[in-house]
């Protein structure tokens, strides 16, 4: 079964606000958000239970007091619920957004280039980025996920079956930090929900000359990270692991496109190497931070490929910085190039992956960053 909309989930108890945070690698360059955020949640959200990457240098002292804090965690903070969560969240930006928080069955995911499973990473997954996260889940008996699934569902059949479902409100409030507003509805009558899962299945063979369930669109490196701790423990619970699934035709999906912002030390030189390295028959714009023209590959993908391979090699030899960036004025930073990306359509998606493989990373974004996935729903797992 590859999705199970009947397990156990837990809901925080309380105002979902108070509990609720962003996705742990958002503002990854931003300490004054995830502080002034400490500052506004009371103890025991979840801050609390996990790690923000701009604190990766601080993971051994971050991991121990994740342990403590779960360890004080009350008994009443979370109440248990089997079933399906429909999510609907209004987002700071006008936006709204559909989605079914249930299980998926590891077995049917992979990321590795090349697979044919049901569930596919959509961007190349670094293997490096594994370990922390594993000892992040390994400090705790559950999972908080901010991954989020895309479902090529042109009929809209499983949001369809969500909404035509009878459902009980389990949180309804506002988001702290400019996430805008969140509803989380349980559906436990479940077997529409089950058939529309078959139905995306069945459907991708015609579309798509291959059986696809889904692509990761969101959080890919921890759903990785479930991967190595169902491979490498092994229990009945680390089997599973708790996503969002959205169908990428749902009009509060946006796919932004994600730039390079370099910092280096000798101006020059970098760009004399990017004009000599990168070449092809489209144009891209670099801010320096006034606009130059620069040669790219007509293939979007492709051009990412390509100014990527040359910022990784030239920051390895040379020294310098790479950030992933995305909206014009991130691209204006003063004292660093920001080269300018452009995006894939969200039609296009599934069709290029299935075809060609695993995108580069960060090749998009699902809209901006306040709007991506919140922590709130969790899972009981397990180590041996």
């Amino acid at each position: 079964m590859t999705v199970d909309f009947d397990g156990e989930i837990l809901i925080p108890t309380g105002d979902v606000g108070d509990f609720a945070v962003i996705a742990c690698d958002q503002f990854a360059a931003d300490m004054d958000y995830w502080n002034t955020l400490a500052g506004e949640l009371p103890r025991f959200s979840a801050l609390d239970l996990i790690l923000p990457e701009c604190f990766l240098n601080e993971s051994e002292s971050r991991v121990a007091a994740i342990k403590r804090a779960r360890v004080a965690l009350p008994d009443d903070r979370f109440k248990a619920y089997n079933g399906a969560v429909y999510v609907t969240r209004t987002t700071s930006y006008g936006r709204v957004r559909h989605g079914v928080v249930a299980s998926v069955d590891l077995s049917d995911y992979e990321y590795k280039p090349g697979n044919r499973a049901l569930i596919r990473a959509s961007e190349r997954t670094i293997e490096s980025r594994i370990p922390p996260r594993v000892k992040i889940r390994e400090a705790l008996d559950i999972e908080l996920p901010h991954i989020m699934l895309l479902v090529d569902d042109r009929d809209n059949v499983l949001m369809h079956a969500c909404e035509t479902a009878q459902k009980t409100t389990v949180y309804d409030g506002a988001l702290k930090a400019g996430g805008g507003h969140i509803k989380g509805e349980l559906i436990t009558e479940t077997d529409a929900l089950y058939k529309a899962v078959d139905t995306i299945i069945e459907s991708s063979y015609e579309k798509f000359g291959d059986r696809i369930f889904a692509l990761v669109g969101d959080g890919n490196h921890s759903l990785a990270t479930a991967k190595y701790c169902a491979e490498h423990e092994p229990t009945p619970l680390n089997g599973k692991a708790l996503v969002e699934i959205v169908n990428i035709y749902d009009d509060g999906i946006v796919f932004e496109p994600i730039h390079r912002l370099v910092g280096v030390d000798d101006p020059v030189m970098f760009m004399d190497s990017l004009r000599s390295a990168v070449k092809g028959d489209a144009v891209t714009t670099v801010y320096a931070p006034d606009p130059i023209e620069i040669c790219v590959p007509s293939d979007k993908i492709e051009a990412i490929r390509a100014v990527d391979d040359f910022c990784e090699t030239y920051v390895k030899h040379f020294g310098g910085s790479i950030e992933y960036v995305h909206g014009a004025d991130a691209l204006k930073k003063r004292g660093y190039f920001g080269i300018e990306m452009r995006g894939l359509e969200k039609s296009e998606l599934f069709g290029y992956v299935i075809k060609n493989g695993v995108l580069p990373k960060k090749t998009f974004s699902l809209g901006e960053a306040e709007e991506k996935r919140y922590y709130i729903e969790a899972r009981k797992i397990d180590f041996t």
